[in-house]
């Protein structure tokens, strides 16, 4: 029997690797892209909360330099699917919505709930992925993508960078290793997938 996983040798042997790309041709019958979206988010390191410079590994653009922006997430991500309909890549019919630039939620409730709600509620969005910091989240915010997981697959995408003190503040992160554990921590007791980047 052939396995569906690709193999990736190493020096401690074969092992299997489960891609992403996998899992969501298996889950949705065909390849899903991400569509990346600017919704307009700042940072705590560049709003003056922290800081104004920002970690020295972004960009002007929140890391987020191609990200559609537009009035409305729906617009956004219509302009965005028609982009790549004209492109040559192979994307399907099934995307996922990326809130991409900044930190995602580093908003109030009243912002973030229509906004990640009206992704959800695309026709051709099959889930959201949520790129932010570790100390951007309160207890409203995890509720809120308690509710928003039930709707359809959400994966956060929660900066790490390093595991080391001093150099998370030479590269002027912002925060203290256990605040990026203890955020993963209940983001799993949620069942809501880390990506950790």
């Amino acid at each position: 029997m052939q396995s569906n996983h690709t193999s990736v040798r190493s020096r401690w042997g074969e092992k299997p690797y489960y891609s992403l790309d996998y899992y969501l041709k298996e889950t949705f019958g065909q390849k899903v892209y991400k569509i990346a979206l600017d919704a307009g988010m700042t940072c705590p390191n560049r709003d003056g909360t922290l800081d104004t410079r920002g970690c020295i590994f972004c960009s002007e653009g929140g890391s987020g330099d191609f990200a559609t922006t537009n009035r409305s997430i729906t617009a956004a991500i219509d302009e965005a699917i028609c982009r790549l309909n004209g492109s040559a890549k192979e994307t399907g019919q099934k995307y996922i919505a990326y809130f991409q630039s900044f930190s995602n939620t580093y908003a109030p409730i009243d912002i973030l709930r229509p906004m990640y709600l009206e992704a959800l509620a695309h026709p051709d969005i099959v889930g959201l992925s949520i790129a932010t910091r570790p100390d951007c989240f309160s207890p409203e915010i995890f509720s809120l993508l308690d509710e928003c997981r039930q709707i359809k697959p959400i994966w956060i995408e929660l900066g790490l960078q390093t595991a080391h003190e001093h150099t998370a503040r030479f590269i002027r992160r912002g925060y203290p290793l256990h605040v990026f554990e203890q955020t993963a921590h209940t983001l799993h007791t949620l069942n809501i997938p880390v990506i950790v980047t």
